[in-house]
């Protein structure tokens, strides 16, 4: 098998056709099938690093996922949301016949991957998701409780920016919410450029119909391994949604990542790259 890592500036930018859309997609290295999914605010170029530093063991691929990023989405395509992402994500997977793949997903991703998986186990041989972001599964009352004023607290602002039409700022308040004051300024250029190609889906993203319930049982009842893994430093919303998906994966093992927030896949790819790559190997 090929050790070498490929460089993320030379990762081809590939193009698959599924029914009446068009996916841009990377795919290097070869060995056992890595998808890599991103989250809100994301689009292929969030995972380059990752997959050029995990390409010398396997075969990694990561597509944007519909409406998000720069690609001439059709207007008349499905509903944003979860369900229609999930839906785009095994169709993905049939249309490159890769599967069984592993799956690495983060934030919004997350609930995306777990819906897939639970329609159509046989694409998915394990899932590793980074801090999921949809609380169906959280019975909690106290947790629940303590998610709304955290929620309210983020998205508050962002609904607010968002009804004044300023979707630049509905970036910002996000990036910032999930990263800490002046988190979005901090980034490399090429970070914010990323997230400013999506700041179009921000309305998209808060006028979504609920995510297709998913229940604790529905994920214990998940025929392939499913790791939970979450940042020591995040915010109450992602750490409370990955403890409780972790308690109902109880089969699987999970981690906390000591001193990280939400946005560690982005802010240390090596990092995340060597979390994944042990998981690849466990």
């Amino acid at each position: 098998m090929n050790t070498q890592e490929t460089p993320a500036s030379e990762l081809p930018v590939r193009q698959i056709t599924l029914g009446q859309d068009t996916f841009p997609y990377i795919d290097v290295g070869s060995g056992s099938p890595v998808v890599f999914l991103h989250g809100a605010l994301g689009d292929l170029r969030t995972w380059r690093r990752q997959c050029a530093a995990l390409s010398g063991r396997f075969r990694c691929i990561a597509y944007t996922q519909r409406y998000f990023g720069t690609s001439p989405w059709r207007t008349n395509g499905p509903a944003f949301g979860t369900g229609t992402h999930a839906d785009d994500l095994m169709t993905f997977c049939e249309g490159l016949g890769v599967g069984p793949v592993a799956l690495v997903a983060w934030s919004y991703a997350g609930h995306v991957a777990l819906q897939a998986a639970s329609r159509r186990p046989e694409l998915f041989n394990r899932i590793f998701i980074y801090e999921p972001g949809v609380p169906s599964y959280t019975t909690d009352s106290d947790e629940l409780a303590a998610f709304g004023r955290d929620a309210e607290a983020m998205f508050g602002p962002i609904f607010q920016a968002v009804g004044r039409g300023d979707t630049r700022e509905a970036v910002r308040l996000l990036i910032d919410g999930s990263g800490g004051e002046g988190y979005f300024e901090k980034q490399t250029v090429e970070c914010r450029q990323i997230e400013l190609d999506s700041a179009h889906t921000m309305p998209l993203l808060l006028a979504q119909a609920a995510p297709p319930y998913l229940s604790c049982d529905d994920l214990s009842s998940l025929q392939m391994p499913v790791s939970i893994a979450w940042g020591e430093a995040t915010r109450p919303i992602f750490k409370i949604t990955s403890r409780a998906a972790a308690r109902c994966l109880s089969k699987s093992r999970h981690m906390e990542v000591p001193g990280v927030g939400h946005l560690w896949p982005d802010q240390d790819p090596k990092g995340f790259s060597e979390l994944v790559g042990k998981w690849l190997d466990s």
